[in-house]
This record gives structure tokens, C-alpha cells and sequence, in this order.
């Protein structure tokens, strides 16, 4: 990538922490941080003429293309990836959008999971077939599945790292040989997992998306998007930005290139924290199951030995007592806050059966493992004997409720 700042040479062959760090900086009058650059427009010359000639999406022109501020964000997280090259977008769902109808076209098809992200569900099963776009879902455990849902017209092989909110774990490996056997497009939505936990273009994919809102954010307070891989292909994709819109704020940009500069510390704490409440929940009387994937009795407890060794920071349980318990146990907490979204330094819980999967039918949750009692929880970098202490006091409240 051009233009992406004078850290460059500097960093570009050094471990992750430091790629983390300063990767993607552009120092302007000796500035240690990228400055925000608020504007609208850029001075037209000889170089910028030159680089739209080539196709180069990476000459900045206008900003509701590209600014300094999101060139920097995708310089980043492209090289944290592994990755060629990056685009930056507004939010997640807008790049897997721009991504879907960059490289889809009426008459093909492309394989799916039946418990992916909502908001990509809706559209490859909703709005793609309007446009004479077929998908087939298949089981994200199985990469078998995949295999035979391959069709003469399937172009794109489409996963993520870890599903929401059961949080099964995809084997990359297989799925990207499965890719690769049948000349496909492989597409990994590693949101779940960030680069920290797992590079999916190293296994063989050829772009990864993330919503840069979650775990490369890190603060709860911004929405953004990024796809990056193979070069060939995020220049299709930026053709769509053009045209759809999609570009990304550079105030946001800006607090996501400084959420970036920490990932590769807040990320143990998370997944130690995770760890350590799902070893307890395990063998908590209130508690029906628990899925994390450092438990030895998890499904996917070997896959995620070779996949995300490192471990994760989501964490789902099962409360004994159904829904109306689920939602005791959620409004007994005192310090975990009751909300949506993920990957924040502070622990947020929620029920998927009234948030992200409300208008599921029921029959389909419980197929998906959302069954009733399911809690969804995003753990934070609190102390996590303070965390406990505020589940175990909520799980005992929810006890006597059950009870009474």
C-alpha cells in the first residue's frame, strides 16, 4: 500500500505488538500519532491524476473515498493480517456488503453458515437473491458440508472464525483447502477472534473482514469496518465503495488507529479472564453448559487448539431456568452491563433470544444451540475476581427466583 506514513520501513518486519503500535503512522511535522485530517477534499496534481489512471484506490482524491486517517487504519490491520492490502469502511456490515457485491454477480452462487453474524445473514439470504444471487447454507463444523453444498456456479466459500453466539470454531484449514481444491473466493469474517488470536490469510484465505467496532476498537465507542487480503480483489471491492458510499469518518478512524495501538495487550486479559469465569461456570450448580473454548469438553475444543491457540474472550452459558431466568440473572448483575456488541474493555452480557436473534423462530434457535436460557457474554479486562463475585451473587439471586 502507498501513502501509509513514514513508520513503514521502519516496522514493517517486526512482531505483532510493534506492526500494533506504529504500522500505518503518518507523522506529520514530527507528530508521534496520526492528526485527524477533517478534510473534505484533497489538491489535485500531476501524482493524483497519475495514480487514477493506474487504478491506484489508494491516491487520496475526495473523502468520501478514502482520507490519511482510514489509509492508516487499513495499512494497519492489513499488515497485522497478513494481508496485501486493505480498504477501510463506515462499519462492518458495510464491508461485507461492498465485498458480497463486489465479487458476486447475477447467476452464481456462494456457500454460507446457517448461524453467522444477523445482519449478513439478511442479506445473502434476503436481499443477494433479488439480484439473482443463490446461497446455500451448510454447517460450520463440518467442512464436509461445504464441500457438498459446492455448486458449477459457486464462487465465493464464505466463514467465520467463530460464530455468534454459540461460538463454534471454524476449521480454516480445512475450509480454505476446500477453497482452493474448487477454485473458490475464501472469505473469513474473523471479528470473533482479531488478528491477535488468529490470521486467517496464513491458513489460506484470501480476504478477512472485521468489524473494527469490536475487539480492534476496544472501547465501546466507535462503528467501522475493514476487509483486507488479496490485492486483486480489494481493488473490485473499492470499485463498490465508489458506488455504494461506505467511506469511513476520520474522527472514527482516528480513535480505531489508536484502539489498534493496545490490542496486543488488552487481548491476553480478555481471553485469561474468559477463561478462568468459564472453568467456574462449569461446575456452577445454576449453570446447564457452558461454551468456551478452553474447556476440554467443549465440541470444539481440539479445532480451537490449532485455530485460536491463544484462546478468546467471548464466553456463552446456559441458566438453568429458562428465559425468564436468563433475564433475572442479567438484571441481578451490578457491575456487568446488560448490552449488545463485544470486544470492549468492560464486560457486557445479553440474552440472544431478545437482541440479536429475536426474529429467529424458536424452533430454528434451539437447532442453532440458542436455546432457552441462553446468555451471551463479552468478557472485559476487569479484575476477574470482581466479575465472579458478581456473577456467583447473580446466579444466586436468579436461584431463589427459580425457586420461589
Amino acid at each position: 500500500m502507498s501513502g501509509i506514513g513514514t513508520m513503514r520501513k521502519k516496522c514493517l518486519d517486526s512482531r505483532f505488538g510493534t506492526k500494533a503500535v506504529w504500522h500505518g503512522t503518518h507523522i506529520i511535522e514530527g507528530s508521534v500519532v496520526t492528526p485527524i485530517f477533517n478534510s473534505s477534499t484533497y489538491q489535485l496534481t500531476d501524482d493524483i491524476y497519475d495514480g487514477w489512471e493506474e487504478g491506484a484506490q489508494h491516491t487520496l482524491l475526495y473523502s468520501r473515498v478514502s482520507s490519511l486517517n482510514s489509509e492508516a487504519v487499513a495499512a494497519r490491520v492489513a499488515t497485522l493480517e497478513n494481508a496485501e492490502d486493505g480498504e477501510m469502511f463506515d462499519s462492518g456490515m458495510s464491508a461485507i456488503s461492498a465485498t458480497l457485491l463486489a465479487l458476486l454477480s447475477k447467476g452464481d452462487h456462494m456457500v454460507g453458515c446457517g448461524d453467522m453474524y444477523g445482519g449478513a445473514y439478511g442479506l445473502i439470504t434476503e436481499d443477494l437473491p433479488r439480484f439473482g444471487i443463490e446461497a446455500t447454507m451448510a454447517d460450520i463444523r463440518d467442512p464436509s458440508s461445504y464441500a457438498a453444498a459446492i455448486k458449477p456456479n459457486t464462487k465465493i466459500l464464505y466463514v467465520e472464525t467463530i460464530t455468534n453466539p454459540v461460538l463454534k470454531v471454524c476449521d480454516l484449514e480445512a475450509m480454505a483447502a476446500i477453497a482452493k481444491k474448487n477454485n473458490l473466493i475464501a472469505i473469513c469474517d474473523n471479528t470473533f477472534a482479531s488478528p491477535w488470536a488468529c490470521n486467517p490469510i496464513s491458513m489460506g484465505f484470501d480476504l478477512v473482514i472485521h468489524s473494527g467496532s469490536k475487539y480492534l476498537g476496544g472501547h465501546s465507542d466507535l462503528i467501522g469496518g475493514l476487509v483486507v487480503g488479496n490485492k486483486e480483489l480489494i481493488s473490485e471491492i473499492f470499485s463498490k465503495k465508489i458506488t455504494m458510499g461506505g467511506a469511513a469518518d476520520p474522527n472514527m478512524c482516528f480513535l480505531l488507529e489508536r484502539g489498534i495501538k493496545t490490542l496486543h495487550v488488552r487481548m491476553p486479559a480478555h481471553t485469561q479472564n474468559a477463561a478462568e469465569l468459564a472453568k467456574r461456570l462449569n461446575v456452577h450448580p445454576m449453570i446447564e453448559s457452558v461454551n468456551h473454548c478452553s474447556l476440554p469438553d467443549y465440541a470444539d475444543y481440539q479445532v480451537a487448539q490449532r485455530i485460536i491457540p491463544k484462546g478468546n474472550g467471548m464466553l456463552s452459558y446456559v441458566v438453568k431456568g429458562g428465559n425468564e431466568a436468563a433475564l433475572h440473572y442479567l438484571r441481578s448483575l451490578e457491575l456487568i452491563f446488560e448490552a449488545t456488541s463485544l470486544g470492549g474493555v468492560e464486560s457486557l452480557a445479553e440474552c440472544p433470544f431478545n437482541t440479536s436473534h429475536m426474529f429467529v423462530p424458536e424452533e430454528v434457535r434451539n437447532e442453532l444451540g440458542i436455546v432457552p436460557g441462553f446468555v451471551r457474554m463479552s468478557v472485559g479486562i476487569e479484575d476477574v475476581e470482581d466479575l465472579w463475585d458478581d456473577m456467583d451473587n447473580a446466579l444466586e439471586s436468579t436461584k431463589t427466583f427459580v425457586n420461589s
